[in-house]
């Protein structure tokens, strides 16, 4: 048979629909693109009609009465309207303003000193296809009926600058004034050198001028008020034939984020022996009336504690433990790391032997080697008959700062609006908020300098230091330390032999039967708290420099903050 006879392979079949379907796909992808385009050429010509259409209607008004509701020059015109053509909603913006001709000068140098030589009309009629927002714009000129004439007003010119001093274009300019008739209320923008012109305004003192621009911070005019009877900068006043200037500052925002955290603490672990629950294995031991003892006529044994792992370990204390021995009996305590391990007499001189005098100081160890110990003890005797006993051991560890939620603060900044009637300045910006849940919060700021106070907290620090000096788009991020009041501590600053503070060096704070390490903060603190009122040597060391003992640091109430200098 030929081969031309045969039919139709299956193959055949699936290549021939999957042509099939991928041209259809085109066609229908060139009809959809098609139908797009023919209905935003439709859309665009009927926004070009209302443009067309509106525009001419205002060339049908009178020089005199063409204006906007709200604006300058003032008229009938709605700055805003609506409406609706074959299902599409549209929105005309209707936009009138004087303009000063450079044909016969501008501004002072005007040869016949009117500013207001003509007109100009903007209409712009903007509408949204498929997600896209389009626009068309029509801008005519309409002069009066004869030679240029005032219209009685003066003119309000608005410099808008940033940070710097440079002028900044495209800044939102909302001017208010309820007390002329009409009133005004109308929104312009900067050119590009930060400059607003307005022509024609009628004379009055009630100008409220308010600038913005997204991610910037704002400025205004201010009313008097019996809180603020000078108000900086009050409402303008525009004078007939005069030139009422101001100039008003904004910049990027900047960001300020603070995190709030506890001061450190001591805490002790501590077992008195009331039962087993704080004994992870024993041997030949037994746990009676608040002691461990030898247990059924023993001559050895044994019991290790749990393991002590806090949860934010700055460092290890003090071992404290009460035994009692007797003629022929041993006690011995020894520190095992997390796996029941003793450490070795490098790390914990003398641990090998055990210890039977306390206190001993485990200030010593390192945390990032060890951050969790466990207690052991070995008990002998020489006699049935007889036993020694532990009726108390315990641990102390440091452990912070850690994050703090909720606290509550407030920023202050610099920048006044004005002063009350004992001229006290009255701030522009007052933020009160909290850290919230999280313990941390970032606000949004205008370049100033902001000081911070803690209305139901005591602050220990603030790393940086308050003020808190922002720049326009800067990010800056602090440390709040807060603590309650104690009655007795002491703050140890630690810096280099030039000043700079040192942010983690170790400080070991001492004295009889207490120990405690708290690493510096950033900015070179460290706060201990909940002391005693008695003496105390202080050892600070740091990668790099030589380690200082200061001693017979007297700590009594609120003390004064040691500094500690490292060669």
């Amino acid at each position: 048979m030929s081969r031309f006879s045969r039919g139709f392979s299956l193959i055949d079949i699936i290549v021939g629909v999957a042509l099939l379907l991928v041209l259809f796909m085109a066609l229908f992808g060139i009809l959809r693109a098609s139908l797009t385009l023919s209905t935003l050429t439709k859309a665009r010509a009927a926004a070009v009609e209302l443009a067309n259409t509106q525009m001419e209607y205002m060339r049908g008004l009178s020089y005199d009465a063409l204006g906007t509701v709200g604006g300058i020059p003032a008229g009938t015109i709605a700055q805003y309207a609506t409406s609706t053509v074959d299902g599409i909603p549209y929105t005309t913006h209707t936009f009138v303003e004087y303009t000063d001709d450079p044909a016969d000068g501008i501004g002072t140098n005007d040869a016949n000193g009117i500013t207001t030589d003509y007109k100009i009309g903007e209409v712009t009629v903007s509408y949204s296809i498929s997600g896209l927002t389009k626009s068309v714009a029509l801008v005519s000129n309409f002069a009066p009926p004869g030679i240029e004439t005032s219209t009685g007003g003066g003119t309000l010119s608005l410099s808008v600058v940033n940070a710097s001093g440079a002028g900044l274009g495209g800044a939102s300019v909302h001017v208010v004034n309820t007390s002329t008739s009409p009133s005004v209320d109308f929104t312009t923008f900067t050119n590009t050198a930060g400059l607003v012109t307005i022509d024609g305004a009628a004379t009055s003192s009630e100008y409220q001028i308010y600038v913005s621009r997204t991610g910037y911070s704002s400025a205004q005019t201010y009313p008097r008020s019996a809180q603020n009877v000078n108000p900086t900068p009050g409402y303008l006043t525009v004078v007939k034939n005069k030139t009422t200037s101001a100039t008003f500052a904004i910049d990027q925002l900047a960001s300020l984020t603070l995190s709030s955290v506890s001061a450190a603490v001591t805490s002790t672990w501590s077992d008195a022996f009331a039962n087993t629950a704080y004994l992870a294995n024993q041997t030949s031991t037994q746990v009676s009336s608040g002691a461990l003892t030898l247990a059924n006529q023993a001559l050895t044994g044994s019991a290790r504690s749990v393991t002590i792992t806090p949860g934010s370990l700055d460092g290890w204390g003090i071992l404290s433990a009460h035994i009692a021995t007797t003629t022929g009996t041993t006690l011995a305590i020894r520190v095992d790391d997390a796996n029941g391990t003793p450490l070795p007499d490098s790390v914990l001189a003398g641990n090998s032997a055990g210890f039977s005098s306390f206190p001993v100081s485990l200030t010593g160890i390192a945390t990032s080697s060890y951050p969790g110990l466990s207690l052991e003890a070995d008990l002998t005797s020489d006699a049935t008959t007889t036993t020694p006993t532990l009726s108390g051991w315990s641990l102390s560890y440091t452990e912070g700062p850690a994050p703090l939620p909720d606290v509550a603060f407030t920023l202050t900044g610099t920048k006044t609006i004005g002063t009350d009637a004992s001229n006290t300045p009255i701030y522009k910006t007052i933020v009160s908020d909290t850290t919230g849940t999280g313990a941390q919060k970032t606000e949004s700021l205008e370049w100033d300098a902001y000081a911070l106070t803690l209305p139901s907290a005591r602050l220990i620090e603030s790393c940086p230091a308050a003020p808190y000096q922002l720049a326009p788009a800067m990010a800056t991020t602090t440390t709040i330390m807060v603590a309650p009041a104690a009655a007795n501590d002491l703050p140890v600053l630690v810096t280099d032999s030039s000043g700079n503070l040192l942010g983690g060096a170790k400080v070991v704070l001492t004295t009889n039967g207490y120990a405690a390490t708290v690493p510096t903060s950033a900015c070179g603190l460290s706060y201990f708290n909940d002391l005693a009122a008695t003496t105390y040597s202080a050892t600070v060391s740091a990668p790099g420099y030589a380690t200082t003992t200061v001693t017979a640091i007297p700590v009594s109430g609120d003390t004064a903050t040691t500094t500690v200098i490292l060669p």
